[in-house]
């Protein structure tokens, strides 16, 4: 057995020794350990060739579509943002609201920061609102872990519900027998996981407002507070479980803001401990001549054309459901049958909403050609990371690595793993930085322990997601991305010590609830 787990977890070690001990990039640490878990499974686990080739096959092209295409519509929409400046109107908005610092961290480390998470994704939901804080007079650390706090239970939602679409994928594609369709798994993913982050959905708001003062700080805010956090949680499950996992977080995090911002306006009585110094100078900066409505219409059009094409509109679904391809690209038994929508893909709707909306905004063609490039070369190596870690857990599910793996953990630790399924999703997250990776990298090795143990597949996998929203917060990359808004070279180890205890209380909570739960 001992020799079963080393061998399965060499290619999982190097990722987490290269990653966090060496620091390698994420591209070159996952490009290697796609290279070691080939040889690997040819040279120990009697895989041949053909089928190590067309499984890292199958991995690539379920990596490019759709996760990469989600990629670059998340970040072109974001990037087009800029460029027409609805993105500078839109922070001066959220930046008008109160008064009131305490207001202020829940509109924008919260409301907001949850927005750009369920949108864009990728280091945005750090990077822009600490920036946003420090311009309103926050100090530069308090900011960058109020926004780390803000954005911990929303990251397996994140770009338009990538980590949950992919680790639908990874662990249940559909079979050459099956009928089933990722999507389902993914739907089915979705309220489990919601389900599992409503504590932290609740009490991150009341931990942003200790951030800003102590326990004293939320004298006056706790009514305020409840709704910011209400507001986003009571729709963000409702759509987790009725739509699925593409908009729970964007709806969710765009109720919040209206409720935050309503109350904060009629919110008056501000201790002058309290009181934003530097709000007029931000709200008054210099921003370009555009209708609040023609700034959001891009994300609202991603809103209308995701719900629209969802199975709440049938007629709408079927049809665009006909533009799909299904092939098997594993040349081995039990290969998977590989689904292809060509329209009906959040990327591909997200560009669209882009077009439009920018359009209509002053963006010409010329604009839209530049940005999309830009996106390419800005991200490609993000999205070669993808494409390598869910090749590997391709491979290595094929050979058997995984089931090595997970028998092993069942018959170690038995039903007590369930109580730690969702450190493991932590660690994950952590060491890659990504709720996408984490949620591929170990997926499959969830579902496998839950097959061994008896319990609930989906559980299982939905835990190993939760768990890596909290892993996200004291990753050195999301870390590292706040570091470079504030401006505070050399401040990575501060934020870090006033992160990891929320990190570590948020992962107990819900090692507690998954195991409670099961």
């Amino acid at each position: 057995m001992l020799l079963e787990i080393i061998l399965a977890i060499i290619p999982i070690a190097w990722l987490i020794i290269s990653m966090a001990g060496l620091k390698m990039a994420g591209y070159k640490s996952c490009g290697i350990g796609l290279v070691i878990a080939i040889v690997e499974s040819v040279a120990v686990y009697h895989m041949t060739v053909p089928e190590a080739i067309t499984g890292t096959l199958e991995g690539v092209v379920s990596a490019v579509w759709p996760i990469c295409v989600i990629i670059v519509g998340a970040m072109f929409l974001y990037n087009m943002s800029l460029r027409t400046g609805a993105m500078d109107v839109i922070k001066a908005m959220l930046a008008s609201v109160s008064n009131d610092k305490r207001v202020a961290a829940l509109v924008i480390g919260w409301g907001f920061s949850n927005f750009m998470e369920g949108i864009a994704g990728f280091g945005t939901a750090v990077a822009i609102p600490a920036a946003m804080l420090v311009a309103l007079g926050f100090n530069p650390v308090t900011a960058c872990v109020i926004c780390l706090i803000g954005n911990a239970a929303s990251p397996e939602f994140g770009a338009i519900g990538t980590p949950t679409l992919s680790a639908a994928n990874t662990a249940f594609p559909t079979t050459i027998t099956g009928a089933a369709d990722a999507s389902v798994f993914a739907q089915m993913l979705s309220e489990p996981t919601a389900r599992l982050l409503i504590p932290l959905c609740v009490v991150s708001p009341f931990v942003i407002i200790l951030l800003c003062g102590g326990t004293k700080a939320l004298k006056g805010v706790v009514g305020i507070t409840l709704v910011s956090a209400l507001s986003f949680v009571i729709p963000f499950y409702l759509v987790a479980t009725f739509v699925g996992p593409e908009l729970c977080v964007v709806i969710g995090s765009l109720v919040c803001l209206v409720c935050t911002i309503v109350m904060g306006r009629k919110h008056t009585n501000i201790p002058e401990e309290y009181m934003l110094e530097s709000k007029e100078e931000a709200a008054s900066s210099d921003k370009p001549q555009m209708s609040m409505v023609k700034a959001w219409l891009p994300y609202i059009l991603v809103v209308i054309f995701l719900l629209g094409t969802s199975k709440l509109v049938p007629p709408i679904n079927q049809f665009l459901g006909q533009f799909k391809s299904s092939f098997v690209i594993y040349c081995g038994e039990g290969g998977a049958k590989v689904g292809l929508s060509w329209i009906n893909t959040p990327g591909i709707l997200m560009i669209i909403a882009t077009i439009i909306g920018t359009a209509v905004q002053g963006a010409s063609i010329s604009d839209m050609g530049a940005e999309l490039g830009k996106t390419f070369k800005g991200y490609w190596k993000a999205m070669l990371t993808v494409i390598f870690i869910i090749s590997i857990a391709k491979v290595m599910g094929y050979a058997g690595m995984v089931m090595d793996l997970a028998n092993a953990l069942s018959s170690l630790l038995g039903h007590a793993y369930i109580a730690i399924a969702p450190l493991i999703g932590g660690i994950g997250c952590f060491v890659t930085g990504s709720a996408t990776s984490a949620s591929v990298m170990f997926a499959t090795l969830q579902q496998s322990v839950a097959q061994q143990l008896g319990i609930n597949e989906i559980w299982l996998v939905a835990a190993n997601g939760a768990g890596a929203t909290a892993g996200k917060m004291i990753s050195p990359q999301s870390i590292a991305l706040g570091v470079a808004a504030i401006n505070l070279p050399g401040s990575d180890g501060k934020i870090m010590s006033k992160t990891i205890g929320w990190c570590v209380l948020y992962l107990v909570i819900l090692c507690v609830f998954c195991f409670v739960g099961a």
